[in-house]
């Protein structure tokens, strides 16, 4: 439909010479005046089809634009979250962000101009140029090299273009997340005072895109000035040779009227079209990046449909091994069974593999080697949604979204009562604090909940925890941002919440650890002691020396 109402503007276009030739050889001298109405008729109602044709194609266009760029972008995100977590650690998020905007704009804009006019635009000029050998083959015959000439100086600047494009593309990504990162670490930039050299560097990766970008404009412009000397040259020659036919009666005035009409027609076109099929290129160099990052394989693949018609929470570690591209050996032939409705507490110092365990248990990533269960069936043979819905996790860094308080605390179950709600809150000892902000429920706590507290964050996850009430709980330092009297009371719900629950749970405070069923201590990614708080004491052993006073808090930086 968009070709078709483009092949009507361009069909009317190319009629209204041929009648300018009808008016200048036929009518004008037969002086017949009733021809002429009706040829101004013909005319006016070429007009009206022009500019209906016209308003269709724009908004077909519009329409396929913002469908296609809305699909796409559907997709790209849709892509985004089947990825791995291993994806982003080597991909930094500006660059993830320039897939959503820059690369999808691209798209949008091939679909918006360049794919519809080119297809209509390379339809007119072939017409044109057929019509001119209609008028006169000799006239058209001396064009031929012109048209030749017009269509072969590209290539070479085209090219050299393209090169620079595609150096362009991956600048311009390069910009992006570069630009994510100043504003990310702003506070960081301010309070080391780099904020110049930090300017510096965005200035000198915006100096190399412009730099690029003109390199592209000067080819463009060379291009464009040989072309115009061809246009010229073949006007000239028009002109002349026009004349002479004429002068010999070879060629009607009308005809050559209409003969440079189509001409000049014809070469806007070809203009046209090769400047659509320039700029679409280099576009391409972006949609280029965004069809390889299409294309990338997840690293955690998922199954259709779940096995488990309930999940009762048995966890099995089978000689899992686990490593990151910068530190390939965070898990080695970790063997673990824990019982569902069993308490599990992992300690050990910093980098030993503890939050580690807690992602692969909840499949955010899949190890390289060994195998993990839940309740005796392989975790790769479960839906990502039944083990994730099985599963409450709270993380070191809490992360809430820039609405609500109410609506962070009903993220971990959408279809919560008020009733419910205010009872998680209250679990969590978060409910009195919450009354305390300006608007209550409703205040809205900026972005990451910049206008809360580490302690206040932490507990309005506790919150979520206690609203979705999983039958596994994951706890990675939950309680690490709470004062002791705090600690003390949501420790106390905590134990009501866990109790008959799998979990867990990675921690520094003896207080803690004591109630685990079992406590697994880690030491250079293996099991180096499990065992009851007072079995573990008794042996002196690794875990008696951390009791003593070394730090039993942190994760590897990697991932925490």
């Amino acid at each position: 439909m968009l070709v078709l109402s483009g092949l009507f503007v361009s069909g009317s276009e190319i009629l209204i010479p041929k009648m300018i030739q009808h008016f200048i050889d036929v009518i004008y001298p037969a002086k017949d005046y009733t021809a002429f109405g009706y040829l101004l008729l013909a005319i006016a109602g070429l007009c009206v089809v022009m500019f209906v044709a016209a308003m269709a194609q724009n908004t077909l266009q519009r329409v396929i634009r913002e469908k296609a760029a809305r699909d796409l972008q559907v997709a790209v995100f849709q892509k985004l979250r089947k990825l791995g977590f291993s994806y982003y650690e080597r991909h930094p998020v500006g660059e993830t962000l320039s897939f959503l905007n820059t690369e999808v704009a691209a798209i949008q804009e091939i679909y918006r101009q360049y794919l519809p006019g080119i297809i209509q635009d390379a339809i007119f000029a072939v017409v044109a140029v057929s019509i001119l050998f209609t008028i006169d083959v000799k006239l058209t015959l001396l064009l031929i090299p012109c048209f030749l000439l017009y269509y072969l100086v590209g290539p070479y600047y085209e090219k050299k273009a393209a090169k620079v494009g595609k150096m362009t593309a991956d600048n311009r990504v390069q910009f992006n997340k570069q630009i994510y990162e100043s504003i990310s670490a702003l506070p960081e930039f301010r309070a080391y005072g780099r904020e110049s050299w930090d300017l510096q560097r965005v200035l000198e990766r915006l100096n190399l895109l412009v730099k690029n970008n003109l390199r592209v404009i000067l080819y463009a412009y060379l291009r464009g000035t040989v072309r115009r000397l061809c246009t010229y040259s073949g006007a000239i020659a028009v002109f002349l040779y026009g004349a002479y036919l004429i002068k010999h009666d070879q060629l009607s005035v009308g005809g050559f009227v209409a003969f440079t009409i189509l001409y000049f027609f014809a070469i806007f076109k070809m203009t046209v079209v090769i400047t659509n099929l320039t700029e679409q290129r280099l576009l391409m160099f972006q949609g280029e990046i965004l069809y390889h990052f299409m294309h990338q394989k997840p690293d955690v693949q998922e199954v259709p449909q779940p096995v488990l018609a309930e999940i009762r929470g048995r966890i099995e570690f089978n000689e899992v091994h686990f490593g990151y591209p910068s530190r390939p050996d965070v898990i080695r032939g970790f063997t673990l069974d824990i019982r569902a409705g069993e308490k599990i507490a992992l300690v050990g110092t910093s980098g030993n593999g503890k939050s580690t365990i807690l992602k692969l248990a909840a499949r955010f990533y899949d190890p390289l080697s060994g195998e993990i269960k839940l309740d005796g069936v392989p975790l790769n043979q479960l839906a990502l949604e039944q083990i994730h819905d099985a599963m409450g996790y709270v993380f070191q860094e809490t992360y809430l979204f820039g609405t609500t308080v109410r609506d962070n605390i009903r993220f971990g179950r959408p279809d919560a009562s008020d009733e419910q709600l205010y009872a998680a809150a209250e679990a969590a000892y978060a409910h009195e604090f919450i009354l305390q902000l300006p608007e209550g429920y409703e205040t809205i706590v900026g972005e990451r909940g910049v206008k809360l507290s580490g302690g206040q964050k932490q507990r309005i996850s506790l919150a979520r925890l206690f609203l979705k009430n999983p039958a596994i709980v994951l706890l990675d330092e939950a309680t690490s941002a709470l004062d002791n009297q705090s600690e003390r009371k949501v420790q106390l719900a905590l134990d009501h919440l866990l109790k008959n629950r799998t979990t867990i749970t990675v921690a520094h405070r003896l207080s803690t650890i004591r109630k685990a069923d079992r406590i697994i201590v880690m030491d250079q990614g293996c099991i180096a002691e499990a065992g009851t708080y007072d079995a573990l004491m008794a042996m002196q052993g690794l875990f008696y020396r951390l009791s003593e006073g070394l730090e039993l808090a942190g994760e590897e930086e990697e991932v925490s």
